[in-house]
């Protein structure tokens, strides 16, 4: 599969939110199902309008931020992302960690996000996920290209639906940025802070 392709899905995938814990999803409930197609749905149009808006760099990652904090459940990704040293990270370094990691991905794949524009997400339908929640099955359509299936993960562990994970054509983007991180989370010796620092300065 060509790089610049994988770097396109890979881009696809932030939209979102770019991700989070299968292990802290609860089991999907009747009402589930309908909640996370109607979240995707208009997730997708809102994606749609701020790509095709005409805007230029700074506003377009303004709206993706904007976006991965109102429809992705930012504190729940950044947690399964971080891993171990989150659950002995301070509650100030916890929420320093959502924010900078929040604009990074804003920044990571918002450079990327204006080659779909005229691209429409069509829903396909849900189904239940169990423990990973709600998987709603979609389909990235782009003129004169093959169509991309993408299933986004749903969970209302948070109290409401939020999307926590996308797996696009079998991968997973959680997983992508939870080995992203970890290098650059290696590359700072282990230090908290100093992720931090390295992701405001990629932001």
């Amino acid at each position: 599969m060509p790089t610049s392709d994988l770097t396109r899905r890979a881009a696809l995938g932030a939209l979102a939110a770019g991700a989070a814990m299968l292990a802290l999803a609860g089991p999907a409930s009747a009402q589930a199902g309908p909640q996370a197609g109607a979240l995707v749905t208009t997730l997708a149009a809102e994606l749609t309008k701020l790509v095709n808006s005409g805007k230029g760099e700074r506003q377009i990652y303004a709206g993706f931020e904007a976006i991965l904090a109102r429809y992705a459940d930012m504190p729940a990704v950044a947690g399964s992302v971080l891993g171990p040293p989150w659950r002995g990270a301070s509650a100030g370094q916890k929420q320093q960690f959502v924010a900078a990691f929040q604009s990074y991905l804003a920044r990571k794949y918002g450079a990327q996000f204006r080659e779909y524009q005229n691209a429409k997400i069509a829903v396909q339908g849900t189904k239940d996920g169990g423990k990973a929640g709600v998987l709603v099955q979609t389909s990235v359509l782009r003129p004169g290209q093959d169509a991309i299936a993408v299933d986004w993960q749903v969970s209302d562990r948070s109290g409401s639906p939020r999307v926590v994970n996308l797996v696009i054509e079998g991968v997973s983007m959680l997983a992508n940025e939870r080995a992203e991180i970890g290098a650059m989370l290696e590359a700072s010796r282990g230090d908290l802070d100093g992720l931090i620092a390295q992701l405001r300065g990629r932001s």
